[in-house]
């Protein structure tokens, strides 16, 4: 568990303006690798540099679906040990490459019950450092579980 992630947030005690704490990342040529490694993506534009140069790019690049990892994290870590992601979306709209800095934000735009779940929506957005907008329409909804949940585990023990 990372060191932000709470043990577990409920879902009626966020309130739609709450805001995800930023989270400013420097990106390496280790997280691209690291990235392909899990994900078995091994082209070679995310991590040989001869490679991607000679394809017109300065360095290797971010796979996009990396950039949903990093949201996807960022949602977990914020909701807690039993949130699940159940909606994620968004456009890349920029080229990420080691050495970036980047910054990750979100806040809450509504909540909702759909299928028995209690959903979290949030809007998120991720920017280079120097203020270069990564991805946009990024919305995301998140299951957390409620108050109810929580007591009935402690109750039976078990995990909801």
């Amino acid at each position: 568990m990372s060191p932000r992630a709470v043990p577990c947030r409920v879902f009626e005690e966020v309130q739609t303006g709450d805001e995800l704490p930023p989270r400013r990342r420097d990106i390496t040529l280790t997280d691209l690798v690291m990235y392909a490694a899990a994900t078995w993506d091994f082209h070679r534009y995310h991590y040989d540099e001869a490679f991607a140069r000679a394809h017109g790019h300065r360095a290797p690049f971010v796979d996009g679906q990396m950039i949903g990892a990093l949201l996807a994290g960022d949602l977990m870590d914020w909701g807690g040990a039993e949130a699940f992601v159940r909606r994620l979306t968004y456009r890349t709209r920029a080229t990420v490459y080691p050495g970036d800095g980047v910054v990750s934000r979100g806040v809450v735009t509504g909540k909702t019950a759909e299928n028995g779940r209690a959903l979290v929506l949030c809007t998120l957005s991720m920017a280079k450092m120097d203020g270069t907008e990564i991805m946009r329409d990024a919305t995301a909804a998140l299951e957390l579980p409620t108050r109810d949940d929580v007591v009935g585990a402690h109750r039976t023990g078990e995990p909801r």
